[in-house]
């Protein structure tokens, strides 16, 4: 096996086996997220990232999650690219251990995206520093206010693709996907929280021309809530579907 995927693969199984010994709780729910992202090339190197996902449980009835994320991207070079930006979260109540009420989410984001192509496969790396202030709501005397928590978290992401029928034109391309995320906190007010979350997904992906893509298929989430009950860390484990459309605007042409 390449040296330079035997990192990616121990950084997935570590996120699949951490804490395995750890008695924890665990909370099992069904999920599916419906996800838009925009590239808007504005320059030669730069471009405009827009994003939201509709992130939702027990059959589409009931919120998980909102996210907004925007940003601005820089090619280095033709493999290499570098974003920042911002992105606003709220995660609502759910589960069989919610939290009390909804709360909010700002988020200062900075990451590096690599592409590694290994033969026919499209292979990226996607490494993420996340600058989080997460609120907590309460409720006092009828009134809401809201505090927040600063947080660090790491992330790193990779993400292979194989095209079924790749053509020069981009056109009704048909291709399947494997990727796998996790994420790690660090830094003050992290505690015993560590490991965060991990996703894996396979999909399968259509693209209709050079603008328009599409991506459905399983989505598993690993998420280990903040907070503890009865002293015992809560793991969520989350399984379902994702439906993502992406849209790429080249406005130098």
């Amino acid at each position: 096996m390449p040296l330079k995927l035997i990192l990616p693969l121990a950084l997935v199984l570590f996120s699949q086996l951490s804490f395995s010994q750890e008695q924890r709780l665990a909370d099992h729910n069904t999920i599916g997220w419906l996800a838009y992202t925009g590239t808007f090339k504005l320059k030669n190197k730069i471009s405009l990232h827009t994003e939201y996902q509709w992130r939702r449980v027990n059959s589409l009835k009931n919120w998980q999650q909102g996210l907004l994320r925007t940003g601005v991207n820089f090619a280095i070079r033709k493999d290499v690219s570098i974003n920042a930006g911002y992105a606003f979260a709220e995660t609502f109540p759910y589960g069989d251990f919610p939290v009390a009420t909804a709360f909010p989410e700002h988020r200062i984001f900075e990451q590096v995206i690599i592409k590694n192509p290994f033969g026919k496969m499209d292979i990226s790396h996607r490494f993420t520093l996340e600058q989080r202030f997460v609120g907590k709501v309460v409720i006092q005397n009828g009134s809401k206010e809201t505090d927040y928590t600063f947080l660090n978290r790491m992330r790193y992401r990779i993400r292979t693709e194989l095209p079924l029928n790749k053509n020069k034109q981009e056109k009704n391309v048909w291709s399947i996907m494997l990727l796998d995320e996790i994420f790690i906190g660090w830094g003050e007010n992290i505690g015993a929280n560590i490991f965060d979350q991990n996703r894996l997904a396979l999909l399968v992906g259509y693209k209709l021309n050079q603008k328009l893509k599409f991506e459905v298929g399983y989505l598993n989430q690993v998420l280990q809530q903040g907070k503890r009950v009865n002293d015992k860390p809560v793991f969520q484990y989350n399984n379902g579907f994702l439906i993502a459309t992406h849209v790429t605007v080249d406005f130098v042409k």
